[in-house]
């Protein structure tokens, strides 16, 4: 079904932003350039908000629909390129976007999986009825993960069974994984002996510890993962955890946080928490918030099929991620900072109906357009604001599965939008995160008030208090004397041009860009067009000691690095 086209000139003509349009405040840049500009963007470097965390920019795979078959993983006998039977597109895609952390075996998948089923002898492991009611063959296992870490050059993230596997299991997960292959210590006379656990591992082809640090303790055990009360939660979390041993790796534990801005979870699990002063190795908490797509008079949350409505509405849910970030992080607060515990936003992204999938078995795959890539970059920017919150993040899902980098189906391959977002985003990486003020018309939301969606890890409260999407947002940090300024123009008709000025810093000796956009926002690779969305230099003004004035085409993404003299 093709999709709708929005007729930008009656839509601007109809809205309340038309209305409100003229009396917008624009004012002359300082040097005296004959244009005028509808925004203000001031940039303070002197003012650190801290190191943008280069986890932010990380990754989630799950045994879901075309995940990881066909997805990731191929088969050694496969045409298709592969390295021992991993796609070599998505590891050459997830180097390019140099992957910090990729998340695995899920999910809601990860709660009823036993890892002892993927190890060992591929043809001697069991097929099983697995979560999302499909045939797990149990190809793809730990190993193959391993594997697929070290061909891409990040750092694993394994999620454990809380709900259907007993705390032995997880410990000796993490034994499996960590323990050295020679002897351990002994207590006795009797001479040490190699780890039973390791020494299997040697024998399945590692015989070199995995080393893995970040772990999740369940997952979603609020839904899937167990049906549990934060209170019931803590106690679980506290018995998986005890006196878990650490092989000399240091170990990350995050635990199950909350179901969109579920501050209540957030504040119960914590105070339970708190009444046992035995917390080791609490990191981070998970947290979970999924755009959903609302629905319109011309389909319900439809990836492609949308109206000038659900486009401004889906990205005002988006931007309700600054408020689940801040009230999550001050709910930790108030239980004296539990240890430094930050936010590890594990799953995100936009999440629609069915009508996009690549195919029946494809589950909860989608296509993913222009729109995707604003609402990426308002959700990176929000993560980059606030570095001291957000350890970490991981988007929904990478590859043929809700807010995905690449789709590909057999010998067919392609990025999304998405993917030319993390690309553009990198100079961010492991950067000082500084202030960076927007002033700029709001735009109201056609559907503020509408019903909440059903399905996703939508946003479960009221929009009522969020009516309106900044006209103009991002984010800003530096490194050095280079200066990185992110910015989304949301307006689907209107550019906008924007007085940027550098605060304290001296001026600015050189100025280069690259923007993402196209001429419709329901523009979209695919397996015919995989280039149709792609990123341009952008053309920038000629910057006047500390101040330039750029014009942010319509429903963009920009990337501008500023040298500093």
């Amino acid at each position: 079904m093709p999709p709708i086209a929005i007729d930008r000139r009656r839509f601007l003509q109809s809205s309340t932003l038309a209305a409100t349009g003229a009396a917008l405040a624009r004012y002359a840049p300082a040097q005296g350039a004959a244009a005028v500009v509808d925004a203000h963007i001031d940039l303070s470097p002197g003012e650190s908000l801290g190191t943008i965390a280069p986890e932010i920019y990380s990754h989630f795979i799950e045994q879901l629909g075309g995940v990881v078959y066909d997805g990731v993983w191929v088969g050694e006998r496969s045409k298709i390129p592969n390295r021992n039977g991993i796609r070599l597109d998505f590891l050459n895609t997830m180097k390019a976007v140099q992957a910090p952390v990729l998340r695995w075996p899920g999910g809601c998948f990860a709660d009823s999986y036993d890892w002892r089923d993927g190890i060992g002898p591929a043809a001697k492991r069991p097929n099983r009825a697995a979560f999302w009611d499909q045939q797990e063959p149990n190809r793809y296992g730990l190993h193959e993960f391993m594997e697929t870490c070290r061909a891409i050059g990040c750092q694993p993230y394994l999620a454990g069974d809380l709900r259907s596997l007993p705390a032995r299991d997880f410990y000796q997960f993490v034994e499996y994984c960590n323990a050295p292959s020679g002897p351990l210590a002994s207590n006795s006379a009797a001479p040490a002996a190699p780890d039973s656990l390791a020494s299997e591992r040697a024998a399945n082809g590692s015989p070199e510890p995995f080393g893995v640090q970040f772990w999740g303790v369940g997952n979603e055990s609020w839904g899937c993962g167990g049906n549990q009360t934060p209170e019931e939660y803590a106690g679980e979390f506290r018995r998986y955890t005890a006196w878990l041993p650490t092989y000399g790796t240091p170990l990350k534990l995050v635990a199950v946080g909350p179901n969109g801005d579920d501050v209540d979870w957030t504040r119960r699990l914590f105070q339970a928490l708190a009444a046992n002063p035995e917390k080791r190795r609490l990191w981070g908490l998970s947290v979970h918030y999924y755009t959903s797509g609302s629905p319109s008079q011309f389909a319900a949350g439809d990836a492609l099929r949308f109206d000038t409505g659900a486009y401004y509405d889906l990205l005002t849910r988006g931007s309700i991620m600054e408020r689940v970030i801040t009230d999550h992080f001050g709910a930790i607060q108030q239980y004296g900072g539990q240890n430094k515990v930050k936010l590890v936003v594990d799953e995100w992204g936009a999440w629609y109906g069915k009508g996009t999938e690549l195919g029946p078995t494809y589950n909860l795959s989608q296509q993913s357009t222009m729109r995707d890539a604003l609402l990426s970059g308002i959700t990176l920017d929000i993560f980059q604001r606030h570095p001291d919150k957000v350890a970490m993040a991981n988007v929904a899902q990478s590859i043929n599965c809700i807010h995905s980098l690449m789709l590909a189906q057999e010998d067919r391959f392609c990025v999304t939008p998405t993917f030319h977002v993390f690309q553009m985003y990198l100079p961010h990486r492991g950067a000082t995160g500084v202030r960076a003020d927007f002033t700029a018309q709001a735009i109201d939301n056609p559907m503020a008030g509408a019903p909440i969606p059903v399905g996703g890890n939508s946003y479960t409260g009221s929009l009522d208090a969020v009516k309106t999407l900044p006209g103009l947002s991002g984010s800003a940090s530096t490194r050095g004397k280079e200066l990185t300024l992110t910015v989304v123009n949301p307006h689907l008709d209107r550019p906008m041009t924007a007085e940027v000025t550098v605060r304290g810093s001296g001026s600015i000796a050189a100025v280069k860009g690259t923007v993402l956009t196209s001429q419709d926002v329901h523009d979209h690779n695919d397996f015919a067009h995989p280039n149709a969305v792609r990123p341009a230099p952008a053309t920038t003004g000629q910057p006047s000691g500390s101040r330039l004035v750029h014009t942010f085409p319509p429903a963009s993404v920009t990337t501008l690095q500023l040298t500093l003299a």
